[in-house]
């Protein structure tokens, strides 16, 4: 009951804080779309309509706020590609067979759009993208913490699904957050910044563990040989995934590890499931063969399943492949460029030697490499097209692409130098001081250099010239008129 009341007071403090700051409301939308608390109090009644006035009150303050910066640097070629995407999936919705499911699909497509339009351009300072990360974090430990909660008490909450997730994209979305945590906790400083990421990354971990999802696994196997491969090799780090893969084996009973094994298992070892994913890809890969550029449109790969001899409504269990199948090759080569531009923009950032000054920025560009690596890989294996949280950890990423762009146009070679300090004047000992401090002129008065008897003396100091010939104007202007030429000058 205390979170059910906790959860309407968020919604009202955030959609009227929203209008003046719409960071505000950002953060609440997203830990909305992590939590999913009309799953978790589900007993309250309807509560799908949170979201919604969250949502109206975001926009609304960020149109009373200029629309924000769009001066974003280096993650343009981010958003533009997102921005590709978007523009296939509208264009496909309208070409599409079945056109009521694809406007419904394009409506779920912008409420994610334009809350990472908001972010991306309203996100400045690296106080405000990290409290973004925090709230991602903890908003999934939470869920996990529920999760495991109903596992001691002898449900297996986990091994069915979440938020109106099956358990497969339940695993993807646990998967995909547990990277951003791993990012956090081993680049903060702060021990209770480490204590709070490691707890959430542990009730992740064994959360995924419990939806029993193969494809959740392979991303956690990726998601940590890409840990291993962009994490500087140092004895704290290495300890640290030693910790995890020993927690995550003894967390592996012997039903789980059964599972799991067929993933890896030969065609004739392979469960009815494995194999049937198999069937699915290559009938969709004659749906993209048939409509390669557009699709049959978002939402519609369900609807005509059945064709192929499927159930109606039965999902093709791959993010790439299904919506190759519903938008078409350019626009999934969008979706895809728009993650991997995300990763190799990154990647310098992640490599940098942590320091005081920049662990944060560090830790935000390894956790969100790590999320697209887990979300990338145990998506081929399962349809989650409409997941929200990757989304807005790569808007994370283009936040911190945004300020660190900022920052390197700021110290270009063209940038304005400092002045050094002003020249000395005549008669007066050079100004002690540090070679950019303030110029004399905005020293105390006491402090300044005294000019004034400099240039009385100099001027009551008798200056004498060399004699020289007069000269007359003509001869001037005519210096090789001689006194043969100008009877003027021969007298």
């Amino acid at each position: 009951m205390k979170g059910l009341i906790v959860t309407y007071l968020v919604t009202a403090v955030a959609s009227v804080g929203a209008l003046r700051d719409p960071l505000i409301g950002l953060y609440a939308y997203v830990a909305f779309a992590v939590l999913r608390p009309q799953f978790i109090f589900s007993w309250a009644g309807d509560m799908s309509g949170l979201s919604l006035y969250l949502g109206v009150a975001l926009l609304a303050g960020w149109a009373f706020n200029g629309f924000g910066s769009w001066r974003i640097a280096r993650a343009r070629a981010v958003v533009v590609m997102l921005f590709t995407y978007t523009a296939c999936y509208i264009v496909s919705a309208a070409l599409a067979e079945f056109k009521d499911a694809s406007y419904i699909a394009v409506l779920e497509l912008l409420k994610i759009v334009l809350p990472f339009c908001v972010g991306l351009t309203m996100l400045e300072t690296e106080q405000q993208w990290k409290r973004l990360l925090w709230v991602i974090v903890l908003s999934q430990g939470y869920v996990g913490f529920e999760q495991n909660l109903n596992y001691l008490r002898g449900y297996n909450t986990a091994a069915v699904g979440f938020g109106g997730m099956d358990n497969n994209c339940f695993g993807v979305s646990l998967v995909t957050v547990l990277g951003l945590s791993i990012g956090m906790g081993l680049t903060s400083r702060k021990w209770w910044e480490r204590a709070a990421a490691g707890s959430c990354a542990a009730l992740i971990l064994h959360t995924t563990l419990l939806t029993y999802s193969r494809g959740a696994m392979v991303g956690m196997l990726v998601v940590g040989t890409t840990a291993f491969i962009a994490l500087p090799k140092r004895p704290k780090y290495i300890a640290w995934m030693l910790v995890a893969v020993l927690v995550a084996a003894r967390f592996t009973g012997p039903q789980l590890l059964a599972r799991y094994s067929t993933a890896f298992a030969s065609s004739d070892e392979r469960d009815g499931s494995a194999e049937s994913r198999l069937d699915l890809w290559r009938d969709t890969l004659k749906v993209i063969a048939a409509q390669p550029l557009l699709g049959v449109g978002p939402a519609n790969w369900r609807l005509i399943a059945s064709r192929f001899g499927w159930a109606e409504g039965k999902s093709a269990h791959s993010v790439w492949m299904e919506t190759a199948a519903e938008v078409g090759v350019p626009g999934t080569l969008a979706l895809f460029c728009f993650f991997a531009i995300a990763t190799i923009r990154l990647w310098p950032l992640a490599r940098a030697e942590v320091t005081d000054a920049n662990h944060y920025e560090v830790g935000a560009a390894i956790g969100v490499i790590l999320a697209v690596a887990g979300f990338a890989s145990s998506g081929q294996f399962v349809s989650v097209v409409g997941l929200e949280a990757p989304y807005y950890i790569v808007m994370v990423g283009a936040a911190v692409l945004k300020n660190a762009g900022q920052r390197a146009a700021q110290r270009q070679p063209g940038a304005m130098p400092e002045l050094p300090m002003p020249p000395v004047v005549l008669g007066q000992p050079a100004i002690a001081g540090p070679p950019n401090g303030p110029s004399a002129q905005f020293r105390p008065r006491e402090a300044r250099p005294r000019l004034l008897p400099a240039i009385e003396q100099s001027r009551s100091s008798t200056v004498t010239f060399p004699s020289q010939p007069r000269v007359s104007e003509r001869q001037r202007l005519l210096p090789d008129l001689g006194p043969k030429d100008d009877p003027a000058l021969a007298g």
